[in-house]
């Protein structure tokens, strides 16, 4: 579905894509991670042809978006991670009015904004003002207006920011339908909860550039020889040096009142551990397991936070 290779773009000369590789096959769903500045917005907006790269090629279904800019937009929907939309409009007003930008026939146009209100709940909503709708309800009507024309391909950049917990609960079991039904998607987002949750695979972008992974990264836990551990204490400067002085211990991350550590050897080690961390005065008050994409976005991107 997506071929991206050796793409570059950068603005004046820094930041932007830096020779980034991705193929992404139909019906995955892949989540795109990478810190602040990594360069996840201008992949998608290259994808979405709405900026052109300055070297390298991207093909979605084995189309150029850059020649065959017009045909790439029938296949894939957008959502961009500060969506507009026009507040004076009432729902199925704005629903109908991207159906026509869209150039849907007009037998079918007012079928497809009904199908894309019941899909996503908006129907008791669709006389309502926008500017009446709660954020949720808006990243709804956005995602509703970008299902119109029946994308094979969706590029959704940062979905989820702003949203409560049970917007973005609602969100997640709509995108997993979506993926169900065979609609490929490529999600960046923050929330990596959400990611690993929604995707089937996670791609790590830095700098513009690939980042190689250390383990792999689609939502399983570490390998049987590794475990990753998060410890709360008591504040207490010296646990770092403590932690890092063991043997088959990696600290991933630390700070005066927290540990993230990396534990060969499996969870049987962690009593060792917190022992050694005792006998040193440090006052551990909780000790669990990290979670997995978690903790390889901490170990990958740590030094950059």
């Amino acid at each position: 579905m997506i071929q991206v290779e050796s793409l570059t773009k950068l603005y004046r000369g820094q930041r932007g894509l830096r020779s980034f590789d991705l193929v992404v096959a139909t019906g995955e769903s892949v989540g795109l991670v990478g810190p602040n500045g990594a360069g996840k917005t201008t992949l998608m907006k290259i994808l979405a042809t709405l900026s052109r790269p300055d070297s390298g090629r991207a093909r979605i279904n084995g189309l150029d978006v850059v020649p065959h800019n017009e045909t790439v937009r029938k296949i894939v929907g957008y959502m961009p991670d500060v969506p507009g939309v026009y507040q004076d409009m009432k729902v199925r007003e704005f629903l109908l009015f991207f159906a026509d930008a869209y150039h849907l026939p007009s037998r079918g146009r007012k079928d497809a904004v009904e199908d894309v209100l019941r899909w996503s709940g908006l129907s008791d909503q669709a006389q309502s003002y926008v500017e009446q709708l709660s954020l949720g309800w808006k990243q709804r009507l956005v995602l509703a207006k970008t299902l119109l024309h029946g994308p094979a391909l969706l590029l959704l950049d940062e979905p989820a920011t702003g949203l409560d917990p049970l917007a973005r609960l609602e969100l997640r079991r709509q995108l997993k339908e979506l993926n169900r039904r065979g609609v490929t998607m490529l999600v960046s987002s923050h929330i990596l909860s959400d990611l690993e949750d929604i995707c089937t695979r996670i791609v790590f972008i830095a700098e513009g550039s690939n980042v190689k992974h250390p383990q792999p990264v689609d939502g399983a836990p570490p390998a049987a020889d590794e475990s990753v551990y998060e410890i709360e204490m008591l504040p207490a400067p010296q646990a770092r040096d403590v932690a890092a002085a063991l043997p088959g211990v990696e600290v991933l991350y630390w700070s005066e009142t927290s540990l993230r550590l990396a534990l060969e050897g499996g969870r049987e080690r962690i009593a060792a551990i917190v022992t050694a961390l005792a006998t040193a005065g440090v006052g551990v008050t909780r000790v669990q397991p990290a979670a997995g994409l978690e903790s390889q976005y901490q170990r990958l991107f740590g030094a950059r936070a």
